[in-house]
């Protein structure tokens, strides 16, 4: 009897896991993603053997390493080989994840964004991945009046209708979904075999013509602004390239086209101000006196696009702080807020 009930509990356990962790669609081609109509997006894609990301994780371990010393000196401590984790960029890479913005209707007035979507493209973990998406889907979905569940092209998609969240979320593959509502999740699961929009077509171009050696990461904007609400600086067509080199640099460099006029503002004519303006628009949440422009400002490239360089100098030590910084308003008690400056 003990032998039947634990073969029962085993393969009810490997019965339950198997349908957590298979995939629903295994002959099904990557999605395009990309639609046409996104006025930005960013797409980070790491690699296990990339030389300047390994040499950021190196110095990620010395800093950690640095702050146990500092931490234990002067205590019994300091004699205990205390155990340690290294920071392995093979753990997790290759792994790639993009996110794009649609803004207002018309853009250059409206420049808040209608919608969203995003996508991780994962090779550790994929098992653990569909399990913990299917397992949230399945708690969602309890409430009927706030998610609901579509089918598209055998791929589930769960929404989500809340009075203080509201998004869609599927997966298919190795790849986990997320949209602001189910009607852009059924536009970004198109199959990838459609002919690229022309507006993409033009964006991938421009990028094709910046692109690094050893490129980490790229953006676009596309009928979009950057800069502040006093000197706007209107951006046709722009793309980006990055790379996180050996010198602890993240090297950038931009092409800019097709710059159009806005209210209270002008196209872009590549001066070293605007180039700032553009870059920083790249780099949400870096401030703009970490971020040095190469010389005097953009240069006239092919097609008569504009071109510019730069770098953010110190990386490991800005990501440190930036997470040390979402870190404590994480821990922040909401009910005692630090006291305000004087």
């Amino acid at each position: 009897m003990v032998g039947v009930l634990t073969a029962l509990a085993v393969g009810g356990a490997l019965l339950i896991g198997w349908r957590l962790a298979r995939d629903v669609a295994p002959a099904r081609a990557p999605e395009r993603f990309l639609v046409g109509d996104e006025t930005r997006y960013w797409c980070l894609d790491l690699k296990s053997d990339d030389a300047g990301l390994n040499s950021l994780f190196e110095r990620f371990d010395e800093i950690n390493d640095a702050s146990r010393r500092s931490l234990v000196r002067g205590t019994f401590l300091e004699m205990i080989p205390l155990p340690r984790r290294r920071a392995r960029l093979d753990e997790f890479a290759p792994f790639t994840l993009e996110f794009s913005l649609l803004a207002g209707d018309p853009p250059e007035r409206l420049p808040l964004p209608r919608g969203w979507a995003a996508r991780g493209t994962f090779s550790h973990g994929v098992l653990r991945l569909r399990s913990a998406v299917k397992v949230m889907r399945w708690a969602l979905s309890r409430d009927t009046a706030k998610a609901g569940t579509i089918d598209v092209d055998g791929i589930v998609v769960t929404e989500v209708r809340g009075e203080n969240a509201a998004f869609a979320i599927a997966a298919a593959g190795n790849r986990v979904l997320a949209a602001s509502d189910a009607s852009r999740m059924r536009a970004l699961l198109r199959p990838s075999a459609e002919p690229a929009p022309s507006p993409l077509a033009e964006l991938y171009a421009l990028h094709d013509g910046v692109k690094l050696d050893g490129e980490d990461a790229w953006a676009f904007a596309s009928n979009t602004r950057a800069g502040g609400l006093s000197k706007p600086v209107a951006i046709g067509r722009a793309a980006a390239s990055f790379d996180v080199n050996e010198r602890d640099e993240l090297a950038f460099r931009v092409a800019v086209a097709d710059g159009v006029a806005v209210e209270e503002g002008s196209g872009f004519s590549g001066t070293r101000e605007e180039c700032l303006a553009v870059a920083a628009s790249f780099l949400p949440g870096i401030p703009a006196d970490a971020i040095s422009i190469d010389g005097e400002g953009a240069r006239r490239g092919e097609g008569g696009r504009l071109e510019f360089r730069g770098r953010i100098s110190g990386v490991s030590e800005r990501l440190v702080e930036l997470l040390a910084g979402i870190k404590e308003l994480r821990t922040r008690d909401p009910e005692h807020p630090p006291p305000a400056p004087q």
